[in-house]
This record gives structure tokens, sequence and C-alpha cells, in this order.
């Protein structure tokens, strides 16, 4: 760590070159996926039909409200070329913030019925989330003045910021949104930025994302990893990515069948509900049979 408790750069010498890695060609049509709809159908079939073919309306939680708006606080200020102030970042977070609230309290006015994952009255979740939120901005732009990393600039003159992208997996059409393509000292790295506490268990999403840039500027991205942000309270964190994954490693046309296996069970109306840890932060798990609920 460095004496401000950043994590030093990586020599890029320790990471081995994969040149000419040759990913595999794109092909057909079919029914839009993306990784949220393949994440939590993996995770469990029953919350996956009960949200998105059911359409049960979801319970709102702040974790929601505060990954939105620190995305916008960050999107902002990557947007301006770092220029903005940080009160200015801090802005576009608290638009966004109210913007979210706004939505959020739509569907559940009393926030005493939200989800807070703990102990914590709603509206007391609420001040907290909105505090660490404005906090995490503030940390990621300690870390991009410190870390010597910069936006990728995209082959057709775009900023490598929230980047849209549609494509097709094998048979599967896939679509999504890239948070950040960052130049860092062992080359390009597709990067998501994560708000809350649970560790990543794999690097699938950004084996996507991966395959997203090589279908859409052919250019081959190695790394990957996922910016946690900053924590506070007992146990106080700043904020800054993990260690890269290389992506070469998850087989692209693994990664194909994946998606057409979940494609396939999709459309046959497969919906295996998987009870487990995730039930605590699960919108409607009160409409969920496997919970003894109607």
């Amino acid at each position: 760590m460095t004496s401000s408790g950043r994590r030093k750069s990586r020599d890029s010498s320790t990471y081995p070159s994969t040149e000419g890695a040759g990913l595999p060609t794109s092909t057909g049509k079919g029914k839009p996926r993306s990784h949220s709809q393949y994440n939590r159908y993996a995770q469990c079939g029953e919350a996956y039909k009960l949200e998105r073919i059911d359409r049960r309306p979801s319970d709102p939680a702040g974790w929601f409200v505060q990954g939105t708006a620190v995305h916008s606080g960050v999107e902002a200020y990557e947007r301006s070329g770092r220029s903005i102030s940080r009160a200015d970042a801090v802005a576009y977070y608290e638009q966004a913030w109210e913007r979210e609230l706004a939505v959020s309290l739509a569907v559940q006015s009393d926030t005493n019925q939200w989800m807070t994952g703990g102990f914590k009255s709603g509206a007391k979740d609420l001040a907290d989330r909105r505090a660490l939120g404005e906090h995490q901005v503030l940390d990621y732009i300690d870390y991009a003045e410190q870390s010597g990393e910069s936006i990728w600039t995209t082959p057709d003159g775009k900023q490598a910021i929230e980047l849209e992208f549609s494509i097709r997996l094998g048979d599967v059409p896939v679509r999504g949104f890239i948070d950040q393509v960052v130049q860092t000292p062992y080359g390009l790295t597709v990067r998501d930025i994560k708000t809350g506490t649970k560790k990543q268990p794999s690097a699938l999403q950004l084996a996507l994302y991966r395959r997203a840039i090589w279908e859409l500027y052919q250019v081959d991205i190695t790394w990957g990893d996922f910016f946690t942000c900053a924590r506070q309270g007992r146990s106080p964190k700043q904020g800054g990515p993990t260690e890269p994954y290389d992506l070469t490693r998850i087989d692209q046309h693994w990664l194909e069948a994946q998606y057409a296996a979940m494609d396939a069970a999709e459309r046959n109306g497969v919906y295996l509900a998987n009870p487990g840890d995730h039930c605590v932060t699960c919108g409607v798990s009160r409409f969920c049979k496997a919970k003894g609920n109607e």
C-alpha cells in the first residue's frame, strides 16, 4: 500500500501476454438476454419468473437507490474528463438519489416496509446509505486522481463509460452496458463498479464485456476487475479495484453454451426455485411458494 493507503499499480511484466486469443464470431437471432437475466435465472429460477414473467412488484431497498446514484455521480465526473468539481459530482449524485427515491416511494411509500438486509428501520437505512453513497463518490474521485489510470477512448471516439452493446453469443442476442473500460498499467481493463459489500463469485460478467468489446471494435481485452467502493462504519475501507481477472481463462464457446442453455430452459418454462441466503435480499420473496407464501 502507498502512504495514502492506495494499492500500488502492478508491474505489467508480471502478467502474461495473450495476443491473438481468437474469439469466436457470433451469429443467429432470438430473444434478447443480458447478464442480469442470466445471473438471476441461474441464482433462482422462481425469483426470475416472479419478477420477469409474472411481473410481481419487487420490494424497494435503499441499496438500489444508492447504487444507481453512485453510478450517476461517478459517470458525471468521468464524462466531464474529470474536470467538474467534487461538489458538482456530489450534486449529480444527489439528483439521481432524489429521482430514484421518488420511483421507489411510488412502489412502497412506507420505508419501514423496505428491505434493509438487517435490523435497521427503513428510514435509518436510507439516511445511512445516502451518506455512504456521497462518501463513495468522493472516495472514487480520490482514487481516480491518484491511480494514474484513465478512461479508454474507443476506436470510434466514444468515452468507454456506460458503453452500450448489443451482440450475439452464438444464437442468443445479448445486450447491456459496460460501466468502464480503463487504461491501467497492465493494459486495457473492463471494469464494473460495485457499491455493496458482496464479493463477486466469478468474472463471468467481465468475460461477457470482453466479448462485447471484441464484437464492437475487434479489440481483445485480457483483463477485467471490479471496483469495490469505499466502506464506512466499524470497518472503514477505501475504494479500489480488485486484483485483475485474466478473462482469457473463461472459454467463450463455453460462455455461449451457458447462455444457450439459459435461453432454452427459460423458453421452455423451466423455473427451479433455489432458496438460500439470497432470499434475504429478494424483493419478491413474499410471493414465493418455496417460502410458504402465496
